[in-house]
C-alpha cells in the first residue's frame, strides 16, 4: 500500500469515504478495483446440461503508476479495466480527480484518500482556480 504517499500527520485532512468500505470483497478496499468484485455463475455441460458452480475473479495487477502532482511513482493494486481507464483519462491524477459521482463511487477507500491528498497540493489547487476563473466563477 502507498503508505509513503498518504501521510498520518494532522496537516493533511482526509475525510471518511462517503460510501464506506466494501464488505463483500474486502481486498478492493486496498487498491483501485473500479467497483469490480468476484462474480459467481455456473459451468453448463453441453451434453447433459449439468450445472457446476464457478466464480470469476477480477484481473488484478500490481503496478507502479506515476503521479505528476506528487512527482513520484505509487505502487498500487489495479484491475486491468481501471488501468485502461487511467490510460484513456490521461494519467493517474486525471483518473483520481474526475468529479463524476460514479468515479468517486468506484474509487474505494484507498483511491478516496489518494484523491484527498492530491486535492490539497498547491499545483492542483492552482489548476482548479484557473478552471473556475475560466468559467467565470469566483
Amino acid at each position: 500500500l502507498p503508505k509513503h504517499v498518504i501521510p498520518k500527520n494532522p496537516d493533511v485532512i482526509i475525510p471518511d469515504y462517503p460510501y464506506g468500505p466494501s464488505r463483500l470483497f474486502k481486498q478492493s478496499n486496498k487498491g483501485l478495483y473500479g467497483g469490480s468484485r468476484i462474480q459467481f455463475g455456473n459451468n453448463v455441460s453441453r451434453k447433459s446440461e449439468t450445472k457446476t458452480r464457478r466464480h470469476w475473479k477480477p484481473n488484478v495487477l500490481s503496478k507502479s503508476l506515476y503521479s505528476v502532482t506528487l512527482d513520484k511513482k505509487i505502487k498500487l493494486r489495479v484491475t486491468a479495466r481501471v488501468l485502461k481507464t487511467i490510460d484513456r483519462e490521461g494519467g493517474l491524477d486525471a483518473y483520481l480527480l474526475k468529479e463524476s459521482e460514479s468515479r468517486v463511487k468506484e474509487l474505494g477507500p484507498l483511491g478516496w484518500s489518494l484523491r484527498c491528498v492530491l486535492l490539497q497540493k498547491p499545483l492542483v489547487i492552482q489548476q482548479m482556480r484557473a478552471k473556475a476563473q475560466a468559467l467565470g466563477l469566483p
